[in-house]
């Protein structure tokens, strides 16, 4: 017998007086997307553009172009019909180029299509130049073959083209990646090189030269290689064994003389080294004893520069953390000088103009927090004055959300494994918490910055304890790759030994403790609930994966082969294995209250999942929450339906373990 409860949830007067809402940020606005992203400043810096959502997103969205005096809109450039610009770059400074992007329902945000388009900045001469959006005017036929280019260099010096590095997937010659002159205004482009192996990534100098070749060798036991540039030929200068490592050429000096790189081929942890051209010698730059470097900053004069002088480099332990790498540098002057100005901020330079011949030169200054989605600033060099230009979410009140605290935790095999926790503004003593581990597993982490379901949590009375399991990216090869085959126990052991960590610090109490999370997230959920069934009072899956054996044969996963090949050496090899490490092999276990949260036509995680979790407890008589929304993909797109999750899963919770 179906034992579905089916709940008629008053939300705002089943959790809240309506006194207490008045001072609670709405769900909504958590639900909302930011407005405004992507602010880029024009060559001449006499222009601004920004990406704005319509709509919280719903309605596609645009590019803003705006005065930089004034900061005064000047055109808004609209994509066609909903499609949303996913990227976009100055060509020049009356040109644009944007990437074009859709919500499927597939994606938890709007992906790229291939497609590219050029257009002024009034507007004029707007037209497809890239992609099979090029050939057809037709919405279905330029989805119809997928295609990847990215920019390389914008070739200052030639006002009409750009320099590209394209590849079509599901064509044989077409996973070769070749490096194309594109003409921006006709879309006319010229084959200038192709890749030694396949879906390379290519690296040209300053000066807009084909220097290097790097990715997974697909024909050649996916090893790691990277080719350096010989006139017309490529010559191998290094490789490693799948999963060894990588050696990626990030940027030239300002005489394109030695190459910088990110490698850890040699080392645990992903370091900066030099590269001289000429000698093939390297030379360590920066390494940090744990974590990987994660972006390398240069003081170009050019917008978006990665060549000249290498100011230093961002790492995050905990807080994200810039590391000069010289003092000397005006641009590390002007950085670390703005960092000051806003102590509880990350802030950095995300674009710049040219300088002018006066020595003039503007920037777009970014600056995030835990509680501030994101702000944007016009800094101008020779004065260092600072204006505000948009806020990404204006709605967010920062005055109102929670601090999130990094933690180092001690597992129970001597394993550091780092934390973050949020708590309530204002808690005293135990407060209901609930474990929120992320996606993945392998490559992503969580970070400290705004998180709007954090801070929806924690405003309604919530602590939210996020950890970096083994498994988690950024701490290096071995903290990745052990966690191979680990879904259901090393990897979960590190949730048990966090959660009972709270306990013991007093930051939570036995019983008032649920888990909740999204995909591999959403797996881990019930996976700890059975595994550890006297620790969670309640369960909340959303989009996860809940039978290994049909994650092997339904998704888009296994729809490839290297998708095929990463299952089974990643996740489960044999019937026995993926049974083991099965949720719903232990579902006698289960004492949680269960929500069950996905997608209809989600098609990395399909609703099968869902259904086979509901079937389970349907037989056993288990009660359980439902919602699964049919538009809805791996993740809710719809601000509606995202309002209504909000609300569902506050519910659920107060119902376990109050509020």
């Amino acid at each position: 017998m179906n034992k579905f409860l089916v709940r008629v949830l008053l939300v705002s007067g089943l959790i809240f007086s309506s006194g207490v809402m008045a001072d609670l940020t709405p769900l909504r606005h958590f639900a909302e997307f930011s407005t405004w992203s992507q602010m880029r400043i024009s060559p001449s810096g006499d222009y601004i553009a920004g990406v704005v959502d319509k709509n919280s997103g719903l309605g596609g969205s645009s590019l803003m172009v705006m005065d930089a005096k004034t900061l005064e809109n000047l055109h808004e450039i609209k994509m066609t019909g909903s499609a949303y610009i996913g990227s976009f770059v100055w060509a020049n400074d009356e040109r644009l180029i944007a990437w074009e992007a859709v919500k499927s329902g597939i994606q938890e945000i709007p992906f790229s299509t291939g497609n590219i388009i050029a257009v002024n900045i009034d507007g004029t001469k707007k037209r497809w130049i890239y992609g099979s959006g090029k050939q057809s005017k037709s919405h279905l036929s330029r989805h119809s073959k997928r295609a990847g280019a990215y920019l390389e260099h914008t070739l200052p010096d030639d006002k009409k083209n750009v320099l590209m590095s394209v590849y079509t997937y599901g064509s044989e010659d077409g996973a070769y990646t070749r490096l194309v002159k594109l003409n921006t205004y006709t879309g006319r482009e010229k084959n200038l090189a192709r890749s030694p192996i396949k879906r390379a990534s290519l690296t040209l100098d300053g000066d807009g030269e084909l220097r290097f070749a790097h990715g997974v060798d697909l024909d050649d036991g996916e090893k790691f290689k990277v080719f350096v540039r010989e006139g017309k030929d490529w010559r191998l200068i290094k490789q490693a064994k799948r999963n060894g490592g990588s050696f990626v050429p990030v940027g030239f000096s300002a005489d394109n003389k030695i190459a910088y790189i990110l490698d850890n081929i040699e080392t645990d942890t992903q370091a900066l080294y030099s590269y001289e051209m000429s000698s093939g010698d390297t030379q360590l730059m920066y390494s940090h004893p744990f974590v990987d470097v994660d972006q390398v900053t240069f003081s170009g004069e050019e917008q978006s520069s990665d060549s000249g002088d290498i100011a230093g480099v961002w790492v995050q332990p905990d807080y994200p953390m810039y590391v000069p790498l010289s003092e000397n540098l005006d641009y590390n002057k002007v950085l670390v000088g703005l960092q000051r100005k806003f102590p509880q901020y990350s802030v950095d330079i995300i674009s710049k103009s040219s300088k002018g011949e006066d020595g003039s030169q503007l920037a777009i200054v970014g600056v995030t927090s835990d509680k501030l989605p994101g702000m944007y600033l016009l800094y101008d060099f020779a004065t260092s004055k600072l204006t505000k230009i948009r806020q990404a979410h204006s709605l967010i009140d920062s005055s109102k959300l929670s601090s999130t605290v990094p933690y180092k935790l001690t597992m129970r095999d001597g394993k550091a494994v780092y934390a973050y926790l949020t708590l309530p503004e204002d808690a005293e003593g135990p407060v209901p918490l609930i474990m929120h581990p992320h996606g993945g597993p392998y490559g992503p982490r969580d970070s400290w910055g705004y998180n709007p379901e954090v801070q929806m949590l924690a405003s309604r009375g919530y602590g939210v304890l996020q950890v970096n399991f083994r498994g988690s990216g950024g701490y290096g090869k071995d903290f990745m790759y052990s966690a191979y085959k680990q879904w259901a126990f090393e990897m979960q052991d590190d949730l048990t030994d966090s959660v009972r960590w709270a306990i013991d610090s007093g930051i939570t109490e036995e019983g008032r403790v649920c888990i909740y999370g999204a995909s591999y997230g959403g797996y881990s959920a019930l996976m700890s609930a059975v595994k550890e069934p006297d620790l969670y009072a309640c369960t909340a899956g959303y989009v996860g994966v809940y039978d290994l054996q049909m994650m092997s044969q339904k998704g888009d996963i296994q729809r490839r082969d290297e998708g095929l090949d990463y299952i089974s050496e990643a996740i489960c090899s044999t019937e026995a294995e993926c049974k083991r490490g099965s949720p719903l092999t232990y579902i006698d276990d289960l004492k949680a209250d269960v929500m069950i949260i996905h997608g209809a036509i989600d098609q990395r995680v399909p609703v099968a999942h869902a259904e086979a979790l509901r079937n389970a407890l349907d037989e056993r008589d288990i009660p359980y929450e439902w919602l699964v929304k049919r538009k809805e993909g791996h993740g809710f797109v719809n601000v509606d339906n995202r309002e209504e999750l909000y609300g569902r899963l506050l519910a659920f919770f107060k119902r376990n373990i109050g509020s």
